[in-house]
């Protein structure tokens, strides 16, 4: 589901016993958070959240703390692959959203009769749904991402016995690849000679992708000469371009790094 979909159905999510929105910081690459700091931001909001519920209406105290313990555990259960943000939204009757994020938020604590949803509005606009275009000499790989996230990978390579583009999906697909490079040089000169009749197929599929899935932008990624060859056969409407080499780059670090340009 995407996060539009899933904030308008949180928008329409309301619970009179109660419910519980959380954005926690937990990036581990910040200094503040070498030390598992988290878990005391963490521990105090939810303290502070049930001293004001004893306060203002004791009612609900006993349902609050049972989402308390249940919340607390789901997160600390994250810890061995902590992402940068945790976000988690649940309620009195039953309903759970726990959301892992590749970007920071701002820590808060919120008990209301509804979910609060600013910051994953402004997350949703600041990185809305786009494609990632890495572009190598016999190799193009597409990544769509929302909200910094990696939600796909497809991988097309230029198969030497062939003579043409063949298409990999996810993470096995690099590893097919570098096995069929020991050939690749046989045909650097025909390959040169096609080189923009080849970019073109693959710049009209990134195009039809891009439409299909309503991409707000397309980073174009790789080397200069490759970007200004892959380019004259793009018409989008917003293009970034990011003139790096990110050989042997994992996707997500690929995408963390494309955003922060």
């Amino acid at each position: 589901m995407t996060l539009q979909k899933e904030l308008q159905l949180l928008k329409e999510q309301r619970c009179e016993e109660g419910c519980l929105t959380i954005y926690l910081n937990t990036d581990q690459s910040n200094q503040d958070q070498k030390k598992g700091e988290w878990k005391i931001r963490l521990k105090n909001g939810l303290k502070k959240l049930e001293e004001y519920i004893q306060v203002s209406d004791d009612r609900y105290l006993n349902d609050y703390r049972k989402i308390k313990k249940q919340v607390t555990s789901a997160v600390h259960d994250l810890q061995t692959e902590m992402p940068r943000s945790v976000v988690v939204i649940a309620s009195a009757d039953g309903n759970w959203v726990l959301k892992k994020l590749n970007v920071n938020v701002e820590n808060q604590f919120h008990w209301e009769k509804h979910p609060v949803l600013d910051q994953l509005y402004h997350i949703q606009e600041t990185f809305p749904r786009s494609g990632v275009v890495l572009i190598q000499k016999k190799e193009v790989t597409i990544i769509e991402t929302s909200l910094a996230e990696v939600e796909s990978e497809v991988s097309y390579q230029w198969d030497v016995e062939d003579e043409d583009w063949k298409q990999y999906e996810g993470l096995a697909s690099r590893d097919r690849m570098a096995s069929g490079a020991t050939h690749r040089d046989q045909v650097d000169q025909r390959f040169e000679a096609n080189q923009a009749r080849w970019y073109k197929q693959l710049a009209a599929i990134v195009q039809k992708q891009a439409k299909k899935q309503s991409w707000s932008k397309l980073y174009l990624v790789g080397p200069p000469e490759l970007l200004q060859e892959f380019e004259q056969h793009i018409t989008y409407k917003h293009i970034d371009r990011v003139k790096k080499n990110f050989t042997n780059v994992k996707p997500h670090e690929v995408v963390s790094e494309v955003l922060a340009s």
